[in-house]
Protein backbone atom coordinates (compact mmCIF):
# COMPACT_ATOMS: atom_id res chain seq x y z
CA UNK A 1 0.00 0.00 0.00
CA UNK A 2 1.48 3.87 -1.16
CA UNK A 3 2.29 5.99 1.68
CA UNK A 4 0.54 9.28 1.97
CA UNK A 5 2.10 11.97 0.11
CA UNK A 6 3.31 14.21 2.67
CA UNK A 7 4.89 11.01 4.11
CA UNK A 8 6.53 9.28 1.09
CA UNK A 9 8.02 12.71 -0.37
CA UNK A 10 9.26 14.87 3.23
CA UNK A 11 11.94 16.32 1.18
CA UNK A 12 9.65 17.45 -1.82
CA UNK A 13 7.27 18.88 1.24
CA UNK A 14 9.97 20.80 3.20
CA UNK A 15 11.57 22.21 -0.70
CA UNK A 16 8.22 23.07 -1.18
CA UNK A 17 7.97 25.13 2.33
CA UNK A 18 10.77 26.69 1.64
CA UNK A 19 9.95 28.09 -1.78
CA UNK A 20 6.93 29.77 -0.20
CA UNK A 21 8.91 31.47 2.63
CA UNK A 22 11.41 32.40 0.61
CA UNK A 23 8.91 34.13 -1.82
CA UNK A 24 6.05 35.54 1.16
CA UNK A 25 9.37 37.10 2.81
CA UNK A 26 10.64 38.70 -0.69
CA UNK A 27 7.22 39.85 -1.16
CA UNK A 28 6.61 41.19 2.72
CA UNK A 29 9.58 43.22 1.94
CA UNK A 30 9.25 44.54 -1.78
CA UNK A 31 5.38 45.40 -0.69
CA UNK A 32 6.69 47.46 2.47
CA UNK A 33 9.14 49.05 0.60
CA UNK A 34 7.83 49.81 -2.32
CA UNK A 35 3.59 49.34 -1.85
CA UNK A 36 1.62 47.32 -3.70
CA UNK A 37 1.25 48.70 -6.68
CA UNK A 38 4.95 49.11 -7.71
CA UNK A 39 5.84 45.75 -6.65
CA UNK A 40 5.39 43.03 -9.51
CA UNK A 41 5.44 39.57 -9.41
CA UNK A 42 8.27 39.06 -11.97
CA UNK A 43 10.29 41.53 -9.42
CA UNK A 44 9.21 39.44 -6.44
CA UNK A 45 10.37 36.09 -8.09
CA UNK A 46 13.66 37.33 -9.43
CA UNK A 47 14.52 37.73 -5.79
CA UNK A 48 13.15 35.08 -4.08
CA UNK A 49 15.29 33.06 -7.10
CA UNK A 50 12.19 31.10 -8.14
CA UNK A 51 10.06 30.86 -11.50
CA UNK A 52 7.23 33.53 -11.77
CA UNK A 53 4.57 30.17 -12.02
CA UNK A 54 5.52 29.62 -8.24
CA UNK A 55 3.86 32.41 -7.15
CA UNK A 56 0.83 31.13 -8.93
CA UNK A 57 1.40 27.87 -7.56
CA UNK A 58 1.57 29.06 -3.91
CA UNK A 59 -0.67 32.15 -3.49
CA UNK A 60 -2.95 32.23 -7.03
CA UNK A 61 -1.92 35.72 -7.91
CA UNK A 62 -0.37 38.94 -6.25
CA UNK A 63 -3.09 39.85 -4.72
CA UNK A 64 -3.38 36.42 -2.82
CA UNK A 65 -0.01 37.14 -2.08
CA UNK A 66 -0.43 40.17 -0.74
CA UNK A 67 -3.10 39.05 0.98
CA UNK A 68 -1.13 36.29 2.83
CA UNK A 69 1.59 38.94 3.51
CA UNK A 70 -1.16 40.77 5.78
CA UNK A 71 -1.84 37.76 7.31
CA UNK A 72 1.77 36.87 8.21
CA UNK A 73 2.48 40.10 9.85
CA UNK A 74 -0.92 40.00 11.55
CA UNK A 75 0.07 36.56 13.22
CA UNK A 76 3.38 38.06 14.04
CA UNK A 77 1.61 41.14 15.34
CA UNK A 78 -1.05 38.86 17.43
CA UNK A 79 2.09 36.65 19.00
CA UNK A 80 3.03 39.66 20.54
CA UNK A 81 0.16 41.41 22.16
CA UNK A 82 -2.01 38.78 22.82
CA UNK A 83 -0.36 37.40 25.79
CA UNK A 84 -0.67 41.11 27.29
CA UNK A 85 -4.27 41.47 25.98
CA UNK A 86 -5.25 38.31 27.97
CA UNK A 87 -3.80 39.78 31.17
CA UNK A 88 -6.11 43.29 30.57
CA UNK A 89 -8.92 41.53 30.16
CA UNK A 90 -8.49 39.48 33.34
CA UNK A 91 -6.98 42.02 35.37
CA UNK A 92 -10.39 44.20 34.33
CA UNK A 93 -13.08 41.53 35.67
CA UNK A 94 -11.73 42.40 38.68
CA UNK A 95 -10.64 45.59 40.81
CA UNK A 96 -6.80 46.06 39.92
CA UNK A 97 -5.10 48.82 41.31
CA UNK A 98 -3.93 52.32 39.38
CA UNK A 99 -0.60 51.03 39.20
CA UNK A 100 -1.34 47.42 38.12
CA UNK A 101 -3.35 49.56 35.30
CA UNK A 102 -0.44 51.75 34.53
CA UNK A 103 2.14 48.61 34.32
CA UNK A 104 -0.29 46.62 31.82
CA UNK A 105 -0.58 50.13 29.89
CA UNK A 106 3.36 50.46 29.78
CA UNK A 107 3.57 46.36 29.39
CA UNK A 108 1.26 46.96 26.02
CA UNK A 109 3.30 49.76 24.71
CA UNK A 110 6.61 47.97 25.21
CA UNK A 111 5.50 44.70 23.41
CA UNK A 112 4.88 47.77 20.15
CA UNK A 113 7.77 49.16 21.04
CA UNK A 114 9.59 45.33 20.75
CA UNK A 115 8.02 44.43 17.85
CA UNK A 116 8.69 47.57 15.58
CA UNK A 117 12.30 47.88 16.89
CA UNK A 118 13.85 44.55 17.76
CA UNK A 119 15.82 43.71 15.14
CA UNK A 120 17.14 40.21 16.86
CA UNK A 121 13.12 39.48 15.52
CA UNK A 122 12.98 38.26 12.28
CA UNK A 123 11.50 40.67 9.34
CA UNK A 124 11.56 43.66 11.54
CA UNK A 125 12.24 46.27 9.16
CA UNK A 126 9.78 44.44 6.84
CA UNK A 127 7.05 44.20 9.17
CA UNK A 128 7.65 48.27 10.92
CA UNK A 129 7.43 49.16 6.84
CA UNK A 130 4.40 47.51 6.01
CA UNK A 131 2.37 48.25 9.29
CA UNK A 132 3.22 52.00 8.42
CA UNK A 133 1.65 51.71 5.36
CA UNK A 134 -1.94 50.84 6.76
CA UNK A 135 -2.77 54.59 7.12
CA UNK A 136 -1.36 55.22 3.50
CA UNK A 137 -2.94 52.69 1.33
CA UNK A 138 -7.02 51.94 1.64
CA UNK A 139 -7.50 48.92 0.66
CA UNK A 140 -10.08 46.12 2.55
CA UNK A 141 -7.12 43.66 2.02
CA UNK A 142 -6.01 45.25 5.17
CA UNK A 143 -9.24 45.11 7.27
CA UNK A 144 -7.74 41.52 8.86
CA UNK A 145 -4.71 43.59 10.17
CA UNK A 146 -6.29 46.26 11.41
CA UNK A 147 -8.88 44.07 13.40
CA UNK A 148 -6.54 42.52 14.93
CA UNK A 149 -4.91 45.64 16.13
CA UNK A 150 -8.09 46.91 17.15
CA UNK A 151 -9.11 43.74 19.15
CA UNK A 152 -5.71 43.19 20.92
CA UNK A 153 -3.89 46.39 20.82
CA UNK A 154 -6.64 49.46 20.63
CA UNK A 155 -9.71 47.87 22.64
CA UNK A 156 -7.82 46.33 25.64
CA UNK A 157 -5.87 49.70 25.97
CA UNK A 158 -8.89 51.54 25.37
CA UNK A 159 -10.40 49.57 28.36
CA UNK A 160 -7.30 50.50 30.57
CA UNK A 161 -7.42 54.28 29.71
CA UNK A 162 -11.32 54.07 30.59
CA UNK A 163 -10.43 52.78 33.84
CA UNK A 164 -8.21 55.46 34.88
CA UNK A 165 -10.11 58.23 33.78
CA UNK A 166 -13.35 56.31 35.13
CA UNK A 167 -15.41 56.75 31.73
CA UNK A 168 -16.40 54.73 28.69
CA UNK A 169 -13.65 53.15 26.45
CA UNK A 170 -15.24 54.46 23.46
CA UNK A 171 -15.28 58.29 25.14
CA UNK A 172 -13.84 60.46 22.38
CA UNK A 173 -10.94 61.80 25.34
CA UNK A 174 -10.42 57.86 25.99
CA UNK A 175 -9.60 57.17 22.32
CA UNK A 176 -8.42 60.24 21.89
CA UNK A 177 -5.26 59.61 24.85
CA UNK A 178 -5.50 56.09 24.10
CA UNK A 179 -4.04 56.73 20.64
CA UNK A 180 -1.89 59.44 21.67
CA UNK A 181 0.20 56.66 23.89
CA UNK A 182 0.32 53.85 20.99
CA UNK A 183 1.76 56.37 18.86
CA UNK A 184 5.22 56.23 21.11
CA UNK A 185 5.86 52.76 19.95
CA UNK A 186 3.79 53.44 16.43
CA UNK A 187 6.25 55.80 15.88
CA UNK A 188 8.59 53.90 15.32
CA UNK A 189 6.97 52.18 12.04
CA UNK A 190 9.27 55.02 9.90
CA UNK A 191 12.27 54.52 8.59
CA UNK A 192 12.98 58.11 8.85
CA UNK A 193 12.72 58.07 12.55
CA UNK A 194 15.63 55.53 12.95
CA UNK A 195 17.47 57.41 10.46
CA UNK A 196 17.12 60.96 12.39
CA UNK A 197 19.00 59.36 15.42
CA UNK A 198 21.64 57.99 13.32
CA UNK A 199 21.02 54.09 14.41
CA UNK A 200 22.56 51.72 11.41
CA UNK A 201 21.77 48.96 13.82
CA UNK A 202 19.04 49.17 16.77
CA UNK A 203 20.17 46.08 19.16
CA UNK A 204 18.80 45.26 21.85
CA UNK A 205 20.63 48.17 24.64
CA UNK A 206 18.72 51.02 22.05
CA UNK A 207 15.29 49.17 22.44
CA UNK A 208 15.66 48.97 26.39
CA UNK A 209 16.54 52.65 25.75
CA UNK A 210 13.33 53.65 24.53
CA UNK A 211 10.98 51.19 26.48
CA UNK A 212 12.35 53.17 29.65
CA UNK A 213 11.79 56.34 27.69
CA UNK A 214 8.17 55.38 27.21
CA UNK A 215 7.49 54.49 30.14
CA UNK A 216 7.97 57.73 31.88
CA UNK A 217 6.24 59.47 28.94
CA UNK A 218 3.31 56.71 29.85
CA UNK A 219 3.35 57.40 33.53
CA UNK A 220 3.57 61.10 33.41
CA UNK A 221 0.37 60.94 30.74
CA UNK A 222 -1.12 58.82 33.47
CA UNK A 223 -0.43 61.39 36.44
CA UNK A 224 -2.12 63.89 34.10
CA UNK A 225 -4.95 61.94 33.65
CA UNK A 226 -5.67 61.54 37.36
CA UNK A 227 -5.09 65.54 37.79
CA UNK A 228 -7.62 66.18 34.97
CA UNK A 229 -9.95 64.27 36.33
CA UNK A 230 -9.26 65.41 40.43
Amino acid sequence: MPLPANRYRPGARLRGEDTRRRILETALALFAAEGFDATSTRAIAEQAGVNLPAIQYYFGSKEGLYQAAIEHIGEQAAQAVAPIAARVHAALDGTPSRAQLINLLCEMVDALVTLFLDDSLPERESRSLFVSRVEVEHTAALDPLNEIMRQLVLAPTSALVARLVDRAPDDEQVVLRTLMILGQAKIFCSRSVVRALGWSTIGAGRVHEVTALVHQHTRAICRSLRSATA
